[in-house]
């Protein structure tokens, strides 16, 4: 799902939850995570990825492929393949190749295993592409000892920002008869029987090649169908935290594929002694699990408050990672000295906030607060969209040195929060012909109309600023009801669930599930408004999943489809509200807690959409905002629901 073309740039990987190493085939043509499911030739099958970001993507790395030669051939850069036979499933992959070669792939967080069955001949092989890169190779090293082929690889990161290191050890269960090198493309020739199988076992370690070769041996006495069942018992384990129930088979597949691609990352990159690189390329150890490979910028909207709400110990270890990154010296993008992929940081002010406020903080804001100021300092304020983003910034800076007691501090920043009123007057309150025009007034991604709302810490202040609730509830209207709204990207994403803040929340519950279940006219790409829209269901469970364009952004997409088909969204982190809408399932249990907390729906039909009354543990709730810290700890809500809005519920007047 949503691995067809540009329609989400997720793969295929046979990987772990939030495994380091992503084994998955390469296509032609390729793909920002490697892997084109229109595509008809395979050029190799990488070890690294990262799902669903955008630029080329990231990764690539140390591609194999196998070759098999008849009498004068000569070894082909890419394979076609048997469409039918690809198997994808949770930690695993298998497809067969037109050379006869069967490919199956699984993985343990660090060691890729490479099964690949050969018809009967005496020149058989594989090349292994030492400087194979989404992005750029910058450069490798490697040697050939005991039969363990290991080195190093430096590759440039995600939108050619930064770099990243990280060491490797490849090791065949058979020995080869020969072994050629060719422009750091190394070529090992095998002579086999029929149906023989050769494992390829690829280990990675950040911290040097030494760790790469233990961390190999660690899985010697591992066969592939051992690491193939652990990997998917893995899964299941953390699936198995929230149960959706529903006669609808496709909306069950829609909800545990979307969990399925947010849980790809970040990646736990340390080795098990606990040592690992941090950003600055020195070497640390941690007793937890280390977490890399992040995109902030857009997971923080929905995809850390899901792992708040459904893997708040994992996430525990996470934040423990942020701020680990902080005392590296942390920056808005990456540095030259990557130990591995990694996007973007920005907003994990707002990020830290939102887990303290939420008790599970796994550190004292004291612990980081001389970093947050230091990065207050550097934030932008070029254009309008800069404007508002760090101004958020700047106001969970100020909640939490209000929080530790720096009074000073808490004003200081505040007020600059709140300066954002001049810009937001000049900019967005009077919207004209130049309002629509993505990177208009040099907006990243976006259109003043779709930047307009992105004021979460203040809606009572835009609301004032625009002349009042029912003003805002207008504009609001207008903004749905001429198409300005933009799904395929993370600017607006939270404005469907605005109405929970008017007199009509009633109107998201009808939105959201339009944007669920119906064909909609979707007329924004990555960087232009489209001569024709996309018109289309958003979501669904094919390969081409997403709308074009729509890439899920390290799983913030499919994040978003999580929350909201539970009938929750996270409108405001740095804070524990979390906005009502319908559910899809007719009951949802989550057991994350002591007592399980279940979502149950009575009256859930494609007609009943909307909320006719909400119950927690039995009292009634008349709000459109339940509260985090209430539902979290277990507990039964209960949605009533029928096929005319219920006005009088959940307004704010």
């Amino acid at each position: 799902m949503n691995t067809a073309d540009d329609h989400g740039q997720t793969d295929v990987a046979a990987a772990v939850p939030f495994g380091m190493v992503k084994p998955c085939p390469d296509t032609r043509p390729i793909a920002h995570s490697g892997y084109d499911y229109n595509a008809k030739e395979i050029i190799g099958f990488s070890n690294t990825r990262f799902s669903g970001v955008g630029c080329r993507g990231v990764g690539g790395n140390l591609r194999i492929l196998p070759f098999v030669l008849s009498e004068g051939d000569s070894i082909a850069k890419a394979q076609t393949y048997s469409k039918e036979s690809e198997q994808a499933k949770a930690g695993f992959y298998s497809v067969v190749l037109d050379n006869g070669v069967k490919t199956q792939l699984t993985a343990t967080r660090q060691v890729a295993f490479h099964e690949y069955s050969f018809p009967k001949t005496e020149n058989a092989g594989f090349t292994i592409d030492l400087k194979s890169s989404f992005v750029e190779h910058i450069s490798e090293q490697h040697q050939i000892t005991n039969n363990i082929l290991s080195g190093s690889i430096t590759s440039v990161n995600v939108c050619k920002k930064g770099k990243y290191t990280f060491y490797y050890a490849i090791h065949f269960n058979e020995e080869p008869t020969e072994i050629k090198e060719d422009n750091s493309t190394l070529i090992f020739g095998f002579s086999t029987t029929k149906n023989q199988q050769i494992l390829l076992r690829c280990a990675l370690s950040v911290v040097d090649e030494k760790s790469a070769i233990e961390n190999l041996k660690e899985t010697k006495g591992l066969s592939f169908s051992q690491v193939r069942s652990n990997a998917s018992k893995a899964w299941k384990d953390l699936i198995n935290v929230i149960n959706v129930e529903t006669e609808n088979d496709t909306l069950k597949q829609l909800f545990y594929t979307h969990l399925y691609h947010a849980t790809q990352s970040p990646f736990m990159i340390n080795d098990e002694d606990g040592a690992y690189r941090g950003s600055d390329g020195k070497l640390y150890s941690s007793e937890k699990s280390y977490y890399h490979g992040w995109s902030i910028w857009d997971t923080f909207r929905t995809k850390l408050p899901l792992f708040s709400f459904l893997y708040p110990d994992r996430y525990k270890d996470m934040l423990l990672s942020l701020k680990a990154l902080y005392k590296q010296g942390k920056p808005d993008w990456t540095t030259d000295t990557e130990p591995f992929p990694t996007v973007r940081t920005e907003h994990s002010i707002a990020v830290i906030l939102d887990a303290y406020r939420k008790g599970i903080l796994p550190f004292a804001l004291p612990d980081v607060y001389e970093e947050l100021k230091e990065e207050a300092k550097h934030l932008p304020f070029k254009s309008p969209d800069n404007i508002l983003e760090s101004s958020y910034d700047l106001w969970a800076l100020s909640e939490i040195s209000k929080i530790i007691g720096e009074d000073e501090d808490a004003g200081f920043y505040n007020d600059r929060a709140f300066e954002y009123r001049a810009s937001w007057k000049d900019k967005f309150l009077t919207m004209n012909e130049n309002s629509d025009i993505m990177h208009g007034d040099g907006l990243y991604e976006g259109t003043l109309w779709q930047y307009r709302w992105f004021v979460p810490f203040d809606i009572n202040g835009i609301q004032s600023l625009m002349g009042g609730k029912d003003v805002f509830e207008n504009e609001l209207d207008y903004f749905f009801e001429n198409e300005l709204f933009n799904i395929g990207n993370q600017p607006d994403i939270q404005v469907p669930y605005l109405y929970a803040y008017t007199k009509s929340p009633w109107k998201t519950q009808k939105l959201v599930d339009e944007l669920l279940n119906k064909e909609t006219n979707n007329w924004y790409g990555t960087h232009e408004k489209l001569n024709e829209p996309f018109t289309r269901k958003i979501f669904t469970p094919t390969p081409d999943g997403f709308i074009k364009e729509m890439d899920d952004d390290a799983g913030t997409m499919s994040s978003w489809y999580v929350w909201s088909s539970m009938g929750l969204y996270p409108i405001f982190p740095g804070s524990t509200e979390l906005a009502l809408t319908a559910p899809q399932f007719d009951k949802v249990t989550i057991k994350t807690s002591n007592v399980p907390l279940q979502i149950i729906v009575n009256g859930r039909s494609p007609e009943n959409i909307f909320i006719q009354e909400v119950t927690w543990n039995g009292d009634e709730i008349n709000s459109s905002i339940i509260d985090f810290n209430l539902i979290s700890k277990g507990g039964v809500l209960q949605f009533e629901l029928g096929d005319q809005p219920n006005k009088n519920w959940g307004k704010i007047n």
